[in-house]
């Protein structure tokens, strides 16, 4: 035999010993391998599944402890009136995934709700929580449903949680949020012994919500916090503000929601109406506030920024004849730098004259609407940061449909509104402390149509109250 026959025998004695040991060996179970879920199948503990497309769910399914449902980008779970879902593993919706829920959602003590993407629950809807959620930074939950979060659950907000007004929350654990980060409370909640609202981003209670609270709100020194209606504190209920006191915190609308509410009829003037208003006979009328437009923007070189010419006499005979005044800016602004110039302009024509009402700046040209989201909000911050800096209260005004396609509300919805939106009735969601409701009024003193509002805060007396608009 020779030398290499010898070492080829060796060898092959060699791997047939591994090969009986290895058989010896207890085998492990492989890992699961992900399953695209067709939204009837039974769902198998341990798994992983995907949905790639939309998937209908119709009746009533079991997620077992250990197993993952994944809402991939492009893909939409929807969950139909009769269907329904408990989750004991993990249900996640993932960038670019949607999951709608229209019948019954339950995450079970131990399960997960993970939302990197979007999720809405509809008005008709269930949600019970006993497990945690967690809505991470590119997340969006939009709820109108009711929902029960269990005592021991565990809400996380890094993105956007949304209530709307048609939700109705009993709350008997925490929901906690973080910087940058957004919850709004916009219908019924009612935050037990046992509830926490622990918030280090941006707290928004709409102006129809009804928040009742007996366990625990706390603003960290993070928060931010927009309130067009107060939270009503039960005798356990406990309220903890730890933010730092911020310069501009006397002219945005937190000091607005604890004065009581009034009614004053208006009206809106400019150059449009001449300079021959009788307003002896207006304020005999019973017209009680006037808001006069102060100036304009930069329309082309021939038309530079300007005073309006009629500004100086309106303002000085309606507050002869008693009639309260504010001021408004009509921006032509399209950069950050412009609408800073246009608000500098604005308080140079101003600053000589006690202002009763808001100095209001005025945004409306289509332009402007392209602009994009965030453009325009840092714009209206820059034009509100100037009159904040010389101490007038500021004041958004624009039409309904205007403010909803091209403004981000959730982020200015510390400033106040003047809304315009012509009819019966206002359906407009956001809050609001003047209302334009008409552009065809008639008032005794003036020729023609003249603009029509109701006002619903005692301006006045605010203003003298926190020494602002000149009126200290």
């Amino acid at each position: 035999m020779t030398k290499d026959v010898k070492i080829m025998r060796a060898a092959a004695a060699l791997l047939l010993c591994i090969a009986l040991m290895l058989t010896a060996l207890p085998i492990k179970a492989s890992a699961a391998t992900a399953t695209v879920w067709d939204g009837r199948s039974e769902l198998k503990a341990g798994h992983t599944y995907y949905i790639l497309d939309t998937i209908r769910v119709k009746q009533a399914f079991t997620v077992p402890e250990g197993t993952k449902i994944s809402v991939r980008e492009g893909g939409t779970l929807r969950i139909s009136a009769s269907g329904s879902l408990k989750v004991y593993g993990e249900l996640s919706a993932a960038i670019g995934g949607t999951i709608l829920n229209y019948g019954e959602l339950n995450i079970k003590k131990g399960g997960k709700l993970n939302i990197y993407g979007v999720f809405q629950s509809s008005v008709s809807a269930k949600i019970n929580i006993s497990g945690n959620m967690t809505v991470y930074n590119r997340g969006s939950v939009e709820v109108s449903s009711g929902v029960k979060i269990y005592k021991g659950a565990e809400i996380y907000v890094k993105g956007v949680l949304s209530f709307y007004k048609s939700s109705d929350v009993k709350l008997s654990s925490t929901i906690r949020t973080v910087e940058k980060s957004m919850l709004e409370l916009r219908g019924i909640m009612s935050v037990s012994l046992s509830g926490t609202i622990d918030v280090s981003g941006h707290l928004t209670v709409g102006a129809a919500s009804n928040v009742r609270c007996s366990g625990k709100l706390q603003l960290n020194e993070t928060a931010t916090y927009t309130r067009f209606k107060p939270i009503t504190l039960t005798r356990s209920g406990q309220f903890t503000d730890t933010r730092p006191t911020y310069e501009f915190e006397n002219m945005t609308v937190d000091i607005l929601i604890d004065e009581p509410d009034v009614f004053r009829k208006g009206i809106d003037v400019s150059w449009a109406q001449g300079d021959s208003i009788d307003w002896e006979k207006v304020a005999a009328s019973g017209v009680e506030f006037a808001i006069i437009r102060a100036a304009r923007g930069y329309i082309s070189e021939e038309k530079p920024m300007a005073e309006d010419v009629c500004f100086r006499r309106n303002i000085e005979e309606a507050q002869k004849y008693g009639i309260d005044v504010g001021v408004y800016f009509y921006s032509y602004a399209s950069t950050v730098a412009e609408a800073r110039e246009e608000a500098e302009f604005f308080v140079n024509t101003i600053k000589d004259y006690k202002i009763q009402y808001p100095c209001i700046l005025d945004m409306e040209e289509q332009y402007q609407g392209n602009i994009g989201k965030k453009k325009l909000t840092n714009m209206i911050d820059a034009f509100f940061e100037v009159l904040m800096e010389n101490g007038y209260f500021p004041m958004f005004y624009s039409y309904k449909s205007w403010i909803e396609t091209y403004l981000d509300m959730s982020t200015l919805d510390k400033y106040a509104v003047w809304l315009a939106q012509v009819g019966d009735e206002v359906t407009y969601d956001g809050g609001y402390y003047i209302w334009q409701y008409s552009f065809t009024g008639r008032v005794n003193g003036i020729e023609g149509g003249i603009d029509l509002d109701y006002s619903y805060k005692d301006w006045p007396t605010i203003f003298k109250k926190y020494h602002l608009n000149n009126m200290g």
